[in-house]
């Protein structure tokens, strides 16, 4: 009988510590709140007139449950994709967004416009797991965009 008993406890014992564990990896999500940050674009065979990125696609922050909340967006318009290597643009250090959901992964898709050389590049795809302020380098077939959260 008392065999069941130790048995039973470490059971409970068991559960409870992988209950807490749940518990301690899901706070590691950043609670809502303002996110201040800036994003980088990398291309390292960009070769036109002045070897800078023209990219378009989409970079993210997403909750466990898929939630996401959109850090910078832009539509491929061919030869008309805006040159840039770093957002945001116009010497401003950071842009700040209000995120309404915890954050568990940053994410990005982005290509990079080859129109009339070559085939588009990709610079990311995929998406990293949210550790807390770091920076954060997602890859792609032909480069990379790196997004710095400084505050989160």
């Amino acid at each position: 009988m008392h065999l069941k008993s130790v048995g039973r406890l470490a059971a409970v014992a068991s559960t409870a510590l992988l209950l807490l564990g749940g518990v301690a990896a899901s706070a590691q999500a950043a609670a809502p709140g303002p996110v201040l940050y800036s994003i980088d674009f990398s291309n390292p065979q960009e070769r036109d007139d002045n070897d800078l990125p023209e990219p378009y696609g989409r970079v993210w922050l997403q909750a466990p449950w898929g939630q996401q909340t959109a850090l910078w967006e832009h539509p491929d318009v061919g030869i008309n994709t805006p040159t840039l290597p770093r957002y945001p643009d116009g010497g401003r250090p950071a842009e700040m967004r209000f995120v309404d959901h915890p954050v568990s992964e940053v994410c990005a898709f982005v290509g990079e416009d080859d129109t009339g050389i070559n085939v588009d590049d990709e610079l990311a795809a995929g998406c990293v797991p949210f550790h807390g302020p770091d920076s954060y380098t997602i890859s792609g077939a032909d480069g990379s965009v790196t997004v710095n959260l400084y505050d989160v």
